[in-house]
């Protein structure tokens, strides 16, 4: 396997967080860098947005501010109190065992949340992944994870540990940070939601987690180094930033595509807005909480485009793009799903 370098970083910005990230994609697929985990807290009060979800607003109001993650999934209020946890491996499978050379998507949750929670129960919390993208204690959500693949294959898992605050309170923030609603979120309870300290009785610091983590990362992937960031790397990580500007925005309501359906599914909605020309596809875009790679979710719309509105070809589309594992769009259930999805827009 692999050897892993850990990188602890107590007070990250968001803009500083993606840059890395972006960063570390490119290195870490070009073998210019060990794969990489970053173990990091984010000052104040934030509200990550999924790379999938439509937002047109401002970037913060009042004392909350927003980010969008390079990474799908449901919004997060992973601000003071939370700690973040971003792995880059070279691929799906770049750190693990021979046997997991097939991995698929719908696995790649499981084996990368492992290490983190070998560094839980050693703090004496009884958790547990049921599965999709939550590790939960007596059933009540503590963690959520996601992650995406670049063009280069490359992986980016994210983990977020509610360690004194927790998703109880994303319901008001979101409110507050969201008045017009365009975000979207589930209404979390004391009973749906918990956190380390609330589990363990007590506050637990960074230095304590990151100490555990590490530990249960190096016991699922052997050889691991911690080290601080090169300056080299900080350099790289900020010459990213100023294309990201406009990151937030990104994905913002586009009225030419003026047919539109919305489903429930598993992680929460997800959307489908088109153009169309008589009974064929001219432009399509896919919105919502789902866990997708971007480059697999692209090919999916070009392929889309010129289709006939119908079952069997949209199905086929579908087989085509996701059927084989080298994409993925989780969350959806069925890939039938999808197609009924479209129909229905139209």
């Amino acid at each position: 396997m692999t050897s892993l370098d850990i990188v602890c970083l107590p007070a990250l910005a968001p803009a500083e967080l993606l840059g890395l990230q972006l960063h570390f994609l490119d290195a870490v697929a070009s073998g210019e860098s060990a794969p990489v985990l970053l173990l990091y807290q984010i000052q104040g009060k934030v509200i990550s947005i999924g790379g999938y979800q439509l937002y047109d607003g401002p970037a913060a109001r009042g004392e909350i501010t927003a980010y969008r993650r390079l990474t799908g999934g449901r919004t997060i209020n992973h601000g003071a109190g939370w700690l973040g946890c971003s792995l880059i491996a070279p691929s799906r499978t770049g750190l693990l065992e021979q046997r997991d050379a097939q991995l698929k998507p719908e696995q790649v949750m499981n084996r990368y949340v492992r290490g983190a929670m070998a560094g839980l129960r050693a703090l004496g919390l009884d958790c547990f992944y049921p599965g999709r993208d939550a590790i939960t204690c007596n059933r009540r959500e503590v963690a959520l994870c996601t992650f995406e693949e670049n063009a280069d294959r490359a992986l980016l898992f994210e983990l977020f540990i509610a360690a004194e605050r927790g998703l109880d309170s994303l319901p008001l923030d979101t409110e507050s940070f969201d008045p017009g609603g365009m975000l979207t979120c589930p209404m979390y309870t004391a009973g749906t939601a918990t956190t380390l300290a609330q589990e363990l009785g007590r506050a637990v610091g960074f230095t304590e987690l990151t100490d555990r983590l590490t530990a249960g990362y190096g016991s699922a992937f052997g050889a691991i180094r911690r080290r601080d960031l090169t300056r080299a790397e900080t350099a790289a990580a900020d010459a990213r930033r100023p294309a990201l500007a406009q990151w937030l925005c990104s994905r913002k309501p586009e009225p030419a595509l003026n047919l539109a359906a919305r489903a429930a599914i598993q992680l929460g909605f997800m959307e489908a807005h088109l153009a169309a020309s008589g009974e064929r596809i001219e432009r399509i875009a896919f919105n919502g909480d789902f866990i997708a790679n971007s480059p697999g979710l692209a090919q999916f719309k070009h392929s889309l485009a010129g289709q006939r509105l119908d079952l069997m070809t949209l199905t086929a589309v579908v087989v085509r793009t996701y059927g084989d594992g080298s994409n993925f769009i989780l969350g959806c259930g069925d890939p039938g799903n999808l197609a009924s999805l479209i129909l229905k827009a139209s």
